[in-house]
């Protein structure tokens, strides 16, 4: 008798334990403004937690800075008030800003614990429909003729410095315009007030179905299934222009072990659901979640691929 109420008590605590920690809320920090291609994966991924584990997740939109507003979120985070505290963010925050601000506020070896990479999304030049550019060759002939401008999210980010990769490669007048967030700068393209944009297709894919842009260029390494009739900038006979926009997901480092451990394998599980990978699909999104081992090395590789070339390209940020 006295071996099964020992038994009942040790499930009570065991039970209790796992409760208490599914009860502990979660606050996912998106450095982003609501809408883009990682306030979406979040919004999925706190639904989908809430349904699969009971996992109360909440989004915070905190851009600004590129990325630093939000992390000062995270670093100074209190977990009695946030709970546990994660960070959803683009490869640029994590990989290209360390190499592009004079005076970053973050440490992504010291501040954050790299749990799982989310999603990858190709990027592809885009002119308008009635744009003269029929490929890659022409735009470049015409910018070596006279100034053509694309427009960008914003300085540093990952499309602008693509913009920047081409002009260096093929020494074509290309005119960087920024603007504060890749909407605005989609609706100038489409209008004709820039000459071509670089982006992913969460945004422009309704344009693109519906013809008022048309893709002329991927800039992968190969070319993407979701456009497999683009061809590469590679093709056209342009080596060095290629980057793929990735978001991860980390957490506040100071997390106890266990939760990130647990919320690591509720993440990954959410990630391979059929209906969340369809789901992104649609979008232009190619939902790949990793080991954080993996995810550590991802950051570390695109770090170091991309220093010597932005260091080249002699961008700097405050």
């Amino acid at each position: 008798m006295k071996l099964w109420l020992k038994f009942a008590t040790c499930c009570a605590v065991m039970l209790g334990a796992q409760a208490h920690a599914q009860d502990k809320n979660v606050t996912l920090v998106v450095p982003y403004p609501p809408g883009g291609a990682a306030d979406q994966l979040a919004r999925v991924i706190s639904q989908e937690m809430g349904t699969r584990f009971g996992q109360k997740v909440i989004v915070e939109n905190r851009p600004g800075a590129g990325a630093q507003v939000a992390m000062n979120v995270v670093k100074n985070a209190n977990p009695a008030a946030m709970g546990t505290v994660l960070f959803l963010a683009d490869s640029g925050a994590y990989s290209l800003n360390r190499h592009l601000y004079k005076r970053l506020n973050y440490n992504v070896a010291t501040d954050l614990v790299p749990m799982t990479l989310a999603a990858k999304a190709p990027v592809f030049l885009l002119v308008n429909k009635d744009s003269p550019y029929k490929n890659v060759q022409d735009l470049v002939a015409a910018g070596k003729q006279q100034e053509l401008t694309y427009g960008s999210p914003g300085m540093g980010t990952g499309t602008h410095l693509l913009g920047e990769m081409l002009r260096k490669e093929t020494g074509a007048r290309l005119v960087h315009v920024p603007y504060k967030g890749a909407g605005p700068a989609l609706i100038d393209a489409v209008s004709g007030q820039i000459d071509f944009i670089f982006d992913v297709l969460t945004g422009s894919r309704g344009f693109l179905e519906d013809g008022r842009l048309r893709a002329i260029a991927a800039a992968t390494t190969e070319r993407s299934p979701l456009r497999p009739n683009v061809p590469t900038i590679a093709e056209s006979g342009i080596p060095n222009v290629a980057f793929t926009i990735w978001w991860g997901i980390s957490a506040k480092a100071g997390t106890p072990a266990d939760d990130v451990s647990r919320l690591t394998e509720q993440l990954t599980a959410v990630l391979k659901e059929p209906e969340v990978v369809k789901k992104f699909v649609e979008f232009g999104i190619e939902i790949q979640p990793s080991t954080p081992q993996e995810f550590s090395e991802l950051i570390e590789h695109d770090a170091k691929a991309m220093g010597p070339m932005i260091q080249s390209l002699n961008i700097t940020l405050d």
